[in-house]
């Protein structure tokens, strides 16, 4: 085959046309201590959290293989470029007699600017998998591995100046509906699963879906700067909070009616700087994040499973949503509104190269989430009632308010240019959501935990993991 140097090394032409085509991929294993259920969301996620031998692993091992393929042709549009990435991944997590899950995060198309397929979002700033093993257990909005669905057009302005906008697959998380409910969304019963509205009142689904009428797309778009001393984005989208149907006694589905939508939006700013004075390579890069009803740019790792962390008789929780629903009937309620509910998350990072083979990373992240005085009031009216599953009690210092932060170091020993091995360790703390009476009855947790060991006392928890990972590059 002959060499297209075009574009770079590892490229070569396909015989018989003028399209050049570079394969590449990786093969990788690591193993995680404390993953919970999920090795990517870690020991607060879902329900791993309850730390038991129903739910938990202590241990779980990962493979992934993958394989990519960049094709680049010149058109009268300019660079014609199609990229795929394919391969397999499974976690011991899954069981032995589990087929592994075919991995296909990458397949889009880009020319004169525009960009169509699954590529990562134009949001997106800061690289947590570059620093962290443990990436998917901060809180980011960084779509680097899974990918995201885009549809966008970016604009070079020169010296690095660039724009982009578009429309992007919508980051959706619950509408918790508090008016059908009772509450249920907000009980620690739904910690068997992830919800939109828990029981079929918005939407018509149940325990265990994610299932939600998505309207429009989300709009996004940024602008950066790329030079030698580092990089530089303000990044924006508007993201609509929608429901599906009402139910109940007056009837269900398009004769019920639905609520009003809601426009939620995120902001970000992020910056890099390089560090070559410190050290060849060395670099620090933060992103700050802030959103109001567009939780899902917050933290890309959850779907709507709950944070949670069960440790000897105590529990910490936090929901995630992008809003709660309410009516006149609801205690607090506001005749039919969405209350959208705000928060924010920030990333850092500084990685050293002690020497070209060797780098140490430190990284940390802070997540938290805020409901307002109407959405507060309703939530701790019927998370108050004292039905079994629920946190029962005086609902007048209830706050469903909730916040995490986590710390961890990576340090990575290149053996050769294509081959690496390295550990990655984090420390994780969750400040719960609480209620006044702080007490949850013992039924409600499932998953093995035992009835007769008595309540169990909401606090704040912590926990710790850490991975060992071996990673082979395959390079033409």
């Amino acid at each position: 085959m002959k060499v297209c140097s075009l574009y770079g090394a590892g490229f070569y032409y396909i015989p018989g046309t003028d399209i050049c085509m570079k394969v590449g991929g990786y093969i990788r294993w690591q193993e995680t201590f404390n993953p919970g259920s999920n090795i990517s969301g870690g020991p607060f996620l879902g329900t791993g959290g309850r730390q038991t031998r129903v739910d938990s692993q202590d241990y779980a091992q990962r493979t992934r293989a993958i394989a990519t393929f960049d094709t680049r042709q010149q058109t009268a549009y300019g660079t014609l470029r199609t990229y795929l990435l394919i391969g397999f991944n499974q976690d011991s997590t899954s069981g032995p007699t589990t087929a592994p899950t075919v991995y296909m995060t990458r397949g889009f198309v880009q020319i004169a600017g525009f960009t169509f397929g699954k590529a990562t979002s134009f949001f997106d700033f800061v690289s947590t998998a570059a620093v962290a093993y443990n990436a998917g257990m901060v809180h980011n909005s960084d779509t680097g591995d899974a990918g995201h669905m885009v549809a966008s057009y970016t604009a070079q302005f020169g010296n690095g100046v660039s724009a982009t906008l578009g429309a992007e697959q919508s980051r959706r998380k619950a509408t918790v509906d508090l008016n059908s409910n009772a509450g249920a969304a907000f009980s620690l019963a739904a910690l068997n699963g992830p919800f939109c509205d828990n029981s079929g009142g918005l939407g018509g689904v149940v325990t265990g879906t994610t299932t939600c009428n998505v309207g429009l797309q989300d709009f996004v778009g940024n602008i950066r700067i790329d030079q030698a001393w580092g990089s530089a984005q303000l990044s924006a989208a508007v993201h609509n909070v929608d429901a599906g149907y009402f139910t109940g006694a007056a009837g269900a589905g398009e004769a019920a009616g639905h609520p009003d939508s809601k426009w939620g939006w995120a902001a970000s700013a992020g910056l890099r700087i390089n560090t070559p004075m410190i050290g060849p390579g060395d670099y620090f890069q933060i992103q700050g994040i802030y959103s109001e009803g567009a939780t899902g740019y917050l933290s890309q790792t959850p779907s709507g499973a709950p944070q949670n962390f069960w440790s000897g008789n105590t529990v910490g929780y936090g929901f995630w949503s992008d809003g709660v629903y309410t009516t006149a009937a609801t205690a607090g309620g506001t005749g039919g509104s969405v209350e959208l509910t705000t928060g924010w998350s920030v990333f850092g990072s500084y990685e050293h190269f002690w020497t070209p083979s060797l780098r140490t990373s430190v990284y940390g992240t802070y997540v938290e989430q805020r409901y307002n005085d109407t959405a507060r009031t309703a939530i701790c009216t019927t998370q108050g009632g004292g039905a079994s599953g629920y946190i029962g009690g005086n609902t007048g210092n209830c706050n469903p308010n909730w916040s995490e932060w986590a710390i961890g170091s990576r340090s990575q020993w290149n053996v050769t240019k294509d081959l690496y091995v390295g550990l990655d360790v984090i420390y994780l703390k969750l400040n719960s959501s609480s209620n006044a009476t702080g007490v949850l009855p013992a039924t409600v947790a499932g998953g093995g935990k035992s009835a007769t060991s008595g309540p169990y006392t909401v606090s704040d928890q912590d926990t710790w993991a850490a991975t060992w990972r071996i990673h082979r590059d395959i390079v033409p």
